[in-house]
């Protein structure tokens, strides 16, 4: 069985050798991403003691994306196996016809991508662990890790990486190959020569089934608005394109019709569409890695920009004051004594500090049986001061009283930091400084991406300081005696060196400061991207090399070179198109629904220039790779050379 896989990867060195470089990677992809969950896990595990909020923030930031990371690279892995391996159908059945068993056929198979993942996988984890400490400076920046953080490689990620790609590589193997693999072999050797038309039925109700969960999960927010059904909204794009996979034949084949039934065409483009129609199921493995593509960046960015829009809106909103006297970036003014600086300023009514203390909550209880994730259970956060009785804040209270505030041990909820957990009168554990303090939920609002999702009364922060823990921002909100007064008031404070300004200028910077944020989340999705780029382009490139037999038949029937390659570029042409019609429609449910839970308004959010961008890069992709593939493939052919 070794030798004749040896053999199979000799013969198909090119084809497999797209794989292993898909497989490596993914392999340098999920090291990279297993080293970070990992290195979180011991940061939180070594900081629990004095709740250092920035510990736990990797382990979340990591464990989030190593979520998305693993779908999107075994999606890609296996779709990648499956392309290289359906063109080979006739091979598998001719060994059927000449007495291969199922099972030795099926062994062959796994023979061969064992081979493969022998040498790209263990050559994919070293730059995944290379490559992960040098994030370091990204995550520092961004207040994921803390300041002299220094992260510990181990061969945990490596174990965790194959034990993810290896079954999966196989599984998709064995479905790509398994009906020449269970066919009798005359049978297989006929069905290898014709695709198959139509689509099963169990495979027409399953992608029916996904599409019809992905647009009900996309109208979730219309139900749950806010972060929580916006997530869930954001995972329509992806059960939208599951389905477009499952249905691609049929979305191929209608399109390759209506070419057809257009009206005067020339040869070369009848025979363009034709092609299309009748190798649907091709060119459908060309389709969704591209839309793919255009998808994952278009609903990423939308959500960024969704959020960053909700929360300087929400900040416009929620601050009730006539000033805001911001604090300064290098902290060398203490919010306290600033406040009390302008309390006593001619034209000033009131004039109190909103403070921003770093904190951990608990959101799940420990699990006994698996200790070493108690960190987990904790949320990195801040809790925000509320002044008490001068109405400078308003986070749109929906249950209870933020009069309750004014009670010492107490605290209130956004309704999503709510969601399955605390309810008014019920209590959370918080860990400040350290000590960990049972609070009282006395209020439930609505404005949680502006103010954060904790408020908290002015003795809570007050203990804070008093345990040595530096607060992580804040601000002065000033109450003016009478509108008119603002101009003295703002000459005042300027003399003294202060900034000032008004409500939407405030909410100005937190929109700026909630996009510099962003930079972590950009640089993981253009990671995410390129691996899904390259893993596009050469699905292209083995989808042209496994027609040079039928390429060289047609220059042999009389073809010229020029007539093949625009030929080519008209399937790359409709491949593309498809592949933007097919992205586009499957992530603008997703985008209507992050609209409306963000912003309460039912338009898709994009990102016009991120959309722009990708659709440039699924246009390169999808017609420069396969046509610069046909070219090398032709240019050698002679019209009597038949393969």
């Amino acid at each position: 069985m070794w030798s004749s896989a040896l053999s199979a990867v000799r013969v198909h060195r090119a084809s497999l050798a797209g794989s292993a470089l898909v497989v490596l990677l993914a392999s340098a992809l999920l090291t990279a991403t297993g080293a970070w969950v990992e290195a979180g896990a011991r940061l939180s595990a070594a900081s629990a003691a004095r709740s250092d909020p920035s510990a736990a923030m990797l382990l979340a930031v990591a464990s989030s994306f190593a979520g998305t990371a693993v779908l999107i690279a075994l999606l890609v892995v296996a779709s990648t196996f499956a392309g290289a391996l359906r063109p080979r159908s006739r091979e598998f059945a001719l060994l059927r016809a000449v007495g291969a068993t199922t099972a030795q056929v099926r062994s062959s198979i796994s023979a061969e991508v064992l081979l493969v993942f022998a040498v790209a996988a263990p050559l994919g984890t070293v730059p995944g662990l290379l490559l992960a400490p040098r994030l370091t400076g990204v995550l520092r920046a961004g207040g994921v890790v803390p300041d002299g953080f220094t992260m510990t490689l181990s061969p945990w990620p490596v174990l965790a990486t194959l034990l993810l790609l290896v079954p999966t590589a196989l599984i998709a193997a064995r479905v790509a190959a398994r009906e020449s693999a269970r066919l009798s072999p005359a049978t297989a050797l006929q069905r290898s020569a014709v695709e198959r038309s139509g689509l099963s039925r169990g495979r027409r109700l399953t992608a029916l089934a996904l599409a019809g969960v992905g647009l009900a999960a996309a109208g979730v927010p219309f139900v749950l608005p806010g972060l929580m059904g916006s997530a869930a909204a954001t995972t329509s794009a992806f059960l939208l394109i599951t389905a477009a996979a499952l249905a691609g034949p049929l979305l191929v084949g209608w399109a390759a019709r209506r070419g057809l039934a257009l009206g005067r065409r020339g040869a070369v483009t009848t025979l363009a569409l034709a092609n299309a129609r009748g190798f649907s199921r091709r060119l459908t493995g060309a389709i969704v890695p591209l839309a793919l593509l255009l998808a994952l960046g278009t609903v990423q960015s939308g959500v960024n920009v969704g959020v960053v829009e909700a929360a300087e809106g929400q900040v416009r909103e929620g601050v009730t004051a006539d000033l805001v006297v911001p604090d300064r970036p290098d902290g060398s003014d203490a919010t306290a004594r600033v406040a009390a600086r302008v309390a006593a300023l001619p034209g000033v009514a009131a004039a109190a500090p909103t403070t921003l203390v770093p904190a951990q909550v608990m959101v799940d209880e420990p699990d006994e049986d698996l200790p070493f994730l108690d960190a987990l259970g904790w949320e990195p956060t801040t809790l925000r001061t509320v002044p008490a009785g001068d109405g400078l804040l308003d986070p749109d209270v929906r249950a209870g009283d933020l009069a309750g505030l004014a009670d010492d041990g107490t605290i209130t909820l956004s309704r999503e930091a709510a969601v399955g957990g605390a309810r008014v009168g019920e209590q959370v554990l918080v860990r400040i400084g350290g000590q960990e303090r049972q609070l009282t939920v006395v209020a439930l609002y609505d404005r949680g991406l502006g103010l954060g999702d904790y408020l908290v009364g002015e003795r809570v922060a007050a203990d804070a300081a008093a345990a040595g823990v530096e607060p992580a921002g804040g601000a002065v909100l000033v109450r003016l005696t009478a509108p008119d007064a603002a101009p003295a008031v703002r000459a005042a404070l300027g003399a003294a060196g202060l900034e000032v300004t008004d409500a939407s200028g405030y909410a100005a910077q937190v929109r700026d400061a909630a996009a510099g944020e962003q930079g972590l989340s950009t640089w993981l999705l253009l990671a995410l991207l390129a691996f899904v780029a390259v893993a596009a382009a050469n699905t292209l490139v083995l989808l042209v090399r496994s027609r040079a037999p039928e390429l060289a038949l047609l220059r042999r029937t009389g073809a010229t070179r020029r007539q093949l390659l625009a030929m080519v570029t008209v399937e790359s042409g409709l491949t593309t198109l498809t592949a933007l019609a097919v992205g586009v429609a499957c992530v603008l449910p997703a985008l209507v629904g992050v609209g409306q839970g963000l912003l309460g308004s039912p338009l898709p959010v994009l990102d016009v220039g991120v959309l722009a961008g990708l659709a440039a890069a699924v246009v390169v992709i999808g017609v420069v790779v396969p046509v610069a593939a046909a070219v090398r493939g032709v240019r050698g052919a002679a019209p009597a050379v038949l393969a």
